[in-house]
């Protein structure tokens, strides 16, 4: 081989640069997860006593509720789907599943999000972060990634949490859905999460973003539960993520494949145009 075809040497310079933006973004993502971990197992154990004491108290509740008038029992399942109270998977959707989960994943999610960006340009920290030869959209990247994990142990504790409660209560709960019902809340707790840095990216206000996302959760939750009270409005519920979240009844039926692509397609456009306006803005802090 001739020196001309020897392929070229990397200078010691730039491997030392890509050591140090290799250690740089490894301490980035360590400090990022670390930073709400501690309240990622706190709700997470919460979730879990929560489901417990469904399970608890299924046994001495369910002859009360098999006697429920028949027009409540279908009022409520169209409100929240699967929420039947004369069934135990019913009973821990209407108790558990229906809300208490959902704004545990969905909390964690935008308290993770709007602490990456717009709480570290409040917090004047965002100058020094990017100061390290990271680089916006990787710096971004992690903070979300972080987000994800924060979501995803909280579901895993949701998880766990079932299996106790079936365990206790009795419930018959299926593996099959209890992954289902812990993986649509981590898709919709991972959504809103999106949302929240998205508005942080844009705003670099930590109130508005929480108080804008924690507003959009609510609407699209009114949403879901109210239009399909009505048979001519009912279409309109498929507008909000609740609709996947909640309405071909996971805890029963497992995973709802094209739901849960729903719902990550539309986390996948929301962090596409959360790293456009974060790349672009003029950054305070």
């Amino acid at each position: 081989m001739t020196a001309e075809s020897a392929p070229p040497v990397p200078r010691r310079d730039e491997s030392l640069a890509l050591a140090g933006k290799l250690m740089a973004t490894r301490a980035l993502v360590n400090k990022a997860i670390a930073d709400r971990m501690t309240l990622s197992v706190v709700i997470g154990i919460l979730l879990v006593a929560m489901s417990a004491m469904v399970g608890a108290l299924w046994p001495p509740l369910k002859e009360t509720f098999a006697n429920f008038p028949t027009a409540l029992l279908d009022a409520l399942g169209k409100a929240f789907p699967g929420a039947d109270l004369a069934t135990p998977a019913g009973w821990t959707n209407a108790e558990l599943m229906s809300m208490v989960a959902p704004a545990g994943a969905i909390a964690i999610g935008v308290i993770s999000a709007v602490r990456a960006t717009a709480g570290e340009e409040e917090d004047k920290t965002l100058g020094m972060l990017l100061g390290a030869p990271v680089g916006r959209i990787p710096f971004l990247l992690v903070k979300i990634d972080a987000m994800i994990v924060h979501v995803l142990v909280v579901c895993l504790f949701l998880a766990g949490g079932l299996v106790l409660g079936s365990a206790i209560g009795g419930l018959g709960l299926s593996a099959t859905g209890i992954f289902g019902a812990a993986a649509h809340t981590a898709l919709l707790g991972i959504l809103f999460g999106v949302i929240a840095i998205a508005l942080g990216a844009a705003t670099g206000s930590r109130r508005l973003a929480t108080a804008a996302t924690g507003a959009l959760a609510a609407l699209a939750f009114a949403v879901s539960v109210f239009l399909p009270l009505s048979d001519t409005l009912a279409d309109g519920a498929k507008i909000s993520p609740w609709y996947y979240y909640t309405s071909s009844n996971p805890l029963v039926n497992g995973p709802d494949w094209a739901h849960l692509s729903v719902l990550g397609v539309a986390a996948l456009i929301i962090g596409g145009v959360a790293v456009a306006t974060f790349e672009r803005r003029d950054l305070r802090g």
